[in-house]
């Protein structure tokens, strides 16, 4: 994992957004959360479903800090969550739009599992190494197949499913506060012991 391009600049607002679609994956939304918060990262969750509540793929309903505007310029990071709501990005075009154009302007962009379909779908990972939830490979577009857990390639940060989760969620951290504040939130997770 590596650090290089964007920078995040301590004291600045650095503000990570987490997506909520109806039927997203539950772990993979909530440890990145986690994670993030204990890294000392400003979030926000936002809301697809046109309400503040969103359902999760294994029934657990969330509510989120507020419902998708159709603006995303108040956050640094965009990240999508994976599961079988990642349909739903796609459904929304003022969404799709706001991502594009949030990473065409060299802004960090952070998918899990299914999600990173979704900026294959819309032509984003030409050249970019990526990885994603097995079998969906042929869903990447014109990506370069990465085979770790999770993939940094510049701006962009996927990883497979659920159980890559806390490695998504540190390699988050890194990009926006450096390896130190990872390692630190790694080793009070206990995450190098699993």
């Amino acid at each position: 994992m590596t650090s290089e391009g964007f920078r995040y600049e301590r004291g600045s607002t650095m503000k990570a957004a987490v997506f909520l679609t109806e039927g997203f994956e539950e772990t993979e939304a909530i440890t990145t959360i986690d994670i993030l918060r204990r890294g000392e990262v400003e979030v926000e969750t936002v809301s697809l479903s046109g309400k503040k509540s969103a359902t999760g793929a294994h029934g657990i309903p969330v509510e989120a800090d507020t419902v998708f505007s159709g603006d995303v310029s108040s956050y640094g990071i965009l990240v999508l969550p994976g599961g079988g709501g990642y349909v739903h990005y796609l459904e929304n075009k003022d969404f799709t739009e706001a991502l594009t154009s949030h990473f065409k302007a060299g802004k960090p962009v952070a998918a899990i599992c299914a999600a990173p379909t979704v900026l294959g779908a819309l032509g984003l990972l030409g050249g970019k190494t990526a990885v994603c939830y097995p079998g969906m490979e042929d869903d990447l577009g014109d990506a370069k197949r990465g085979d770790s857990a999770v993939a940094v390639d510049g701006e962009l940060i996927t990883s497979r499913g659920p159980a890559t989760a806390v490695k998504f969620g540190l390699a988050i951290v890194e990009k926006l506060k450096g390896k130190e504040a990872a390692d630190k939130v790694a080793d009070a997770f206990l995450a190098k012991l699993a």
